[in-house]
């Protein structure tokens, strides 16, 4: 958003610059060119006069060889070109002038006007004089065009214009400029507040809305702001809708699931052995439907936030010595075990229930992906936060791992990695484990280990951490396989 508001604040600040300094620019043109014209009379009308009055008297008196002599080592300044015309419109020395030229030599030979004439815009000089015999000439000057803005505008800044000037140009260009910073701000800001909602958007907090600064003004993004709004609330709408389509249905598929279990205990009484392997099947079968709507029924119950007005102040480390005694538990009869590697005592608020189910699933997950006769391994320890102290709790398995291109993707319900070795489960525990988390202010994240297996790392703000400064040091190693 910085990067368009000093876009919108420079491009409107240089435009401004750009017009004050060509308005001074046309200012110093024309007013070097007038200065250049009353300097360039002054300065060659005497010259031209004394020079065709004298041309005249040679004409007259000596002839036009003499005036050609005469002409060509008088020399008015470098690449001028000068004409002499008789009373009946005649170069005297047959030199071919342009149209313009003899039109001028031709208005002057029937004029009175003995004065010089000068031609600014074109630069030239007539003067029409008599000779020593009576007879009437009209010389004739042409001067190369000056470049004016070349020439003249540095000495326009230096020497014609008052500094007093340039401080008010300076001063317009420094006012408009904290113009242009307000104007783009105006801009940007509600841009900004925009974006700012639509993150939190973003972020599932779907009661988020447009700030009413925004809706307060007058114009398109006010318009926006509005259907963002009315955006957002369908969007709220919808979800709620979801989750309590999802919540209810679960809740009914409860008493159907109870009635078969009663069923099929009562089916086992008078069975063969061929039907028995048969309601076994059910049974497995209803005990995985039964696991799946409880944790339907689990995340409907995070996402509306029921369990929530439970919070209270806890010690985070005896939570986590208790999860780790009860996975090992359940580990070691599948030939591995959980170790609680390192630990810093730290309080935290929330729900113990739910964060107890959260950081179960991430264990459990582990349990059953790492290798037999594995450890997987559980650290916590303290870490600042911009916001304030953090628990940093790393759980690390030595199974296969998890691709690389589906490890976002693991905390998504439902989702299950494409292999064979992640292909049991429901695929809602880590995402359980993900909306428990988030609704503690905290993350929950998952990074392939060096050396094999998944590292899962949960960050949750802390109270207090009764630790020394030495524990509270964060210990990032990986531990390595211990084998049972």
């Amino acid at each position: 958003m910085r990067r368009l508001f000093y876009k919108i604040f420079l491009w409107f600040w240089l435009a401004i610059i750009v017009v004050s300094v060509t308005l001074v620019a046309l200012t110093a043109s024309e007013y070097s060119r007038a200065s250049e014209d009353e300097h360039w009379s002054s300065k060659y009308g005497p010259i031209v006069d004394l020079w065709a009055q004298r041309e005249a008297e040679i004409l007259d008196s000596e002839g036009k060889n003499d005036l050609l002599k005469y002409d060509s080592r008088f020399v008015l300044e470098p690449a001028l070109r000068s004409y002499m015309f008789d009373a009946s419109g005649s170069e005297v020395l047959g030199r071919v002038a342009p149209p313009r030229i003899m039109q001028i030599a031709a208005q002057l030979a029937s004029s009175t006007q003995i004065e010089p004439q000068f031609y600014s815009s074109e630069r030239i000089i007539a003067k029409k004089t008599i000779g020593a015999g009576g007879h009437a000439y009209v010389g004739i000057v042409v001067y190369p065009q000056p470049s004016v803005m070349r020439r003249r505008l540095f000495e326009f800044f230096s020497v014609d214009v008052d500094p007093k000037d340039l401080l008010r140009l300076g001063a317009v260009i420094a006012v408009a400029g904290l113009f242009c910073f307000w104007l783009a701000r105006q801009i940007t800001r509600p841009i900004g507040k925009l974006r700012l909602a639509t993150r939190e958007i973003a972020n599932e907090h779907l009661e988020t809305r447009v700030d009413k600064e925004v809706l307060t003004r007058r114009d398109e993004l006010a318009d926006l702001g509005r259907d963002f709004d009315r955006m957002a609330q369908r969007l709220d709408s919808l979800v709620a809708a979801q989750r309590r389509l999802l919540a209810d249905v679960s809740h009914a598929l409860r008493s159907p699931l109870a009635r078969l279990s009663v069923a099929l205990g009562l089916a086992r009484e008078d069975v063969t052995p061929e039907t028995a392997r048969h309601l076994d099947r059910i049974e497995l079968e209803s005990d995985r439907l039964n696991s799946l709507i409880g944790q339907l029924l689990t995340m409907a119950r995070v996402e509306g936030g029921v369990d929530l007005d439970q919070k209270k102040r806890f010690d985070l480390n005896l939570l986590l010595e208790e999860i780790t005694a009860d996975g090992d538990y359940e580990a070691r009869g599948k030939r591995r075990s959980v170790e609680l590697v390192t630990t810093t005592p730290c309080v935290v608020d929330g729900v113990p229930e739910m964060l107890r189910g959260a950081i179960e699933n991430v264990v459990r997950n582990a349990v059953r992906h790492t290798a037999e006769g594995t450890t997987v391994a559980i650290s916590m320890n303290s870490i600042p936060g911009p916001s304030g102290p953090r628990a940093l709790i790393q759980v690390r398995d030595h199974g296969p791992g998890v691709p690389e291109a589906e490890l976002p993707e693991i905390f998504v319900p439902f989702h299950r990695v494409p292999d064979a070795s992640h292909q049991d489960g429901t695929g809602l525990g880590l995402a359980i484990t993900e909306r428990t988390i988030r609704f503690h202010a905290g993350s929950v994240s998952a990074v392939n280990a060096p050396g094999g297996g998944l590292l899962v790392t949960i960050e949750l703000p802390i109270v207090s951490s009764s630790a020394s400064p030495a524990t509270n040091e964060v210990d990032r190693r990986i531990p390595t396989p211990v084998r049972s």
